[in-house]
């Protein structure tokens, strides 16, 4: 018999190729009762990103807690903490490319955005780089009203001024200032991943197992001996003294997300804290966005193809940050939304 929910996909969406996928095969093994219940805001997911102008790849959500972080030798990983929860969402399954970017940013120009980066980037295919932290949130705000979403970033509290702005000024951290702007998370559209987002979809492997802290994402044992060894990097990650590299170079982890370690570093929404400083709890809330910002540093993810070693480049590791008006080369984003 063809379970109920195969159709529902084919139907929705064209899903020849389901059972390759961690739904699919999911789906292949649950009864139909399970299916509507496990399964329904993936199909929803799935059918709402089918024609998104990005390639996206939805996250299932996870409502028993994900422990976060890790020890030695990882820069930057901790304290180890558990996010009570995490609502589904979809993320970019590349990092957003010169050419999207571009596209974007020629839509913004003539539609009241402004003092956007034009970005850098070998070809269209290469991610972006040379982005602040502003340049990110206000492309996301663009990128969602072309696309006919709700944007994510307001400069008031009441949503109704959209974030349009990515002036290079001064850190301004007062609510609704340059970088600490009001956040409508619940908005269909484009936004920067929270660190816990990024840290799920990197180790996610079938929701109930991780991928070990000090790998990283994409990371096969290739020799069965246990061990993460230099030679197993190059198969998942653009590592030191490369380049950075066209998007999708690298083995994909289980979600199908490609190069979250290495190539570019990601900046993501959380401001950066080693311990998470004084302000509010970040360890057992759902959906943390972190700490309030205060001032400082935001956080990026998955580390440059320019760090100065491959032990640094694991999918739990968390040293890099920098001033949200700070753009270098090898600093980029992927994109996250909620299409539910």
């Amino acid at each position: 018999m063809v379970r109920s929910g195969v159709v529902l996909c084919l139907i929705a969406m064209g899903c020849s190729n389901y059972t390759n996928d961690t739904w699919g095969k999911f789906w292949q093994t649950s009864t139909d009762s399970n299916l509507a219940a496990a399964n329904k805001d993936s199909v929803v997911c799935k059918t709402a990103v089918a024609n998104d102008p990005f390639a996206m790849v939805c996250v299932p959500a996870n409502t028993t807690g994900f422990t976060r972080g890790g020890g030695a030798p990882l820069v930057g990983a901790t304290p180890i903490h558990t996010v009570a929860s995490l609502t589904g969402f979809a993320i970019g399954k590349y990092e957003v490319q010169k050419g999207e970017w571009t596209t974007v940013v020629t839509w913004a120009n003539a539609n009241g955005y402004s003092n956007l980066s034009a970005g850098t980037g070998s070809t269209n295919q290469h991610p972006v780089g040379t982005l602040n932290w502003r340049d990110t949130i206000v492309w996301c705000n663009a990128a969602s009203q072309r696309s006919g979403l709700t944007p994510v970033y307001y400069d008031d509290a009441a949503f109704t001024m959209v974030r349009k702005d990515a002036n290079n000024g001064a850190i301004d951290a007062t609510p609704g200032g340059r970088d600490n702007p009001y956040v409508k998370l619940g908005a269909n559209g484009y936004r920067l991943a929270t660190e816990a987002e990024w840290e799920y979809a990197a180790r996610y492997t079938d929701g109930t197992t991780f991928l070990r802290v000090d790998a990283p994402t994409g990371w096969i044992d290739s020799n069965s001996n246990g061990l993460v060894d230099a030679s197993e990097y190059d198969f998942s990650v653009v590592v030191t003294g490369g380049a950075i590299a066209s998007v999708g170079t690298r083995t994909p982890n289980s979600l199908g997300i490609h190069d979250m370690n290495g190539n570019m570093g990601e900046w993501v929404w959380d401001a950066y804290f080693t311990g998470y400083g004084a302000g509010g709890s970040p360890y057992t809330d759902p959906d943390t966005q972190g700490p309030a910002y205060v001032g400082g540093n935001r956080a990026l993810r998955g580390h440059a193809f320019s760090d100065g070693s491959s032990t640094y480049v694991t999918s739990a590791g968390r040293g890099a940050q920098s001033a949200p008006n700070s753009a270098a080369a090898e600093r980029g984003f992927r994109i996250v939304r909620r299409p539910l």
